[in-house]
């Protein structure tokens, strides 16, 4: 078969999902993207979790084929478990390809719930810019103030101060905190609330994170160096304050130094 056959006649279907476990999460959920290729000339399927392969799941689907206990029906089910590092929760999902006229119908189910494209959509819609129960999100703006350099082992390390405000529209004080955090711990925690975005499609428009890399004869510790890295910094603190749903994710606010578990998720 030809690469051109051969992606032409595969069908890429992705059921959105929300991971909650309140006792570890609260409120907040996490999206969670569960896809199915499937080549439905010659019947070769696989099934990812956020873009990766899922092991075990690659196998033949056909009008007819065998089932995850092995006996032969009309399609098949693909079930399996793995555990959800983020969420701290064993998740099962249940993957179902039925032949149809001329095609094949996709159904999933995550802890026994079937994930409905159209409601997710909609709910989607209906959420935008609010939390679970309906209300209005908090925002967070976020300033780099200054910096100051330390001796540390030994060593020189560049420190930057953040300073956070916490908004709630329901008519609450602002929260104000403050944080010192050197360029490897913002871009560590700039990679976390990126791989939040892995499978939406505002991956592609998160703010790019300052270059780490600088010429061997640029002194980092000079005023002018930290004085342009501030700059910098502020910048992409600036656009990922504005970034939709940013105040919801708890790894950012915890670092940016607020308590509790504000966020309302994802």
């Amino acid at each position: 078969m030809s690469f051109f056959s051969r992606h032409i006649s595969t069908v890429s279907k992705t059921f959105p999902a929300e991971i909650s476990n309140p006792p570890y999460l609260g409120r907040r959920t996490i999206p969670m993207a569960v896809s199915v290729r499937h080549n439905v000339i010659t019947g070769s399927r696989q099934v990812l979790i956020d873009g990766q392969t899922v092991e075990g799941t690659k196998g033949f689907s056909g009008i007819i084929s065998s089932n995850s206990e092995g006996n032969l029906g009309l399609g098949s089910t693909i079930k399996f478990s793995f555990h959800h590092a983020e969420s701290k929760k064993d998740i099962n999902v249940e993957i179902r390809i039925k032949p149809s006229f001329l095609s094949y119908d996709y159904e999933c189910l995550v802890d026994g719930v079937f994930i409905d494209e159209e409601e997710w959509a909609m709910n989607q819609a209906l959420r935008q810019g609010r939390d679970a129960d309906g209300v209005t999100l908090n925002t967070v703006t976020i300033k780099v103030d200054t910096y100051r350099v330390d001796v540390v082992k030994g060593e020189k390390k560049a420190y930057f101060k953040l300073v956070s405000t916490l908004t709630n529209p329901n008519g609450a004080e602002p929260e104000v905190v403050e944080v010192w955090k050197s360029f490897s711990e913002q871009l560590d925690v700039a990679n976390i609330a990126k791989s939040s975005y892995k499978s939406s499609h505002l991956k592609s428009s998160f703010p790019s994170f300052p270059t780490r890399f600088v010429g061997m004869s640029v002194d980092q510790f000079s005023s002018e160096f930290l004085n342009s890295r501030k700059i910098e910094l502020e910048d992409f603190w600036r656009k990922l304050g504005g970034f939709p749903r940013i105040a919801g994710r708890f790894e950012v606010l915890r670092f940016l130094g607020f308590e509790g578990e504000r966020g309302a998720g994802m």
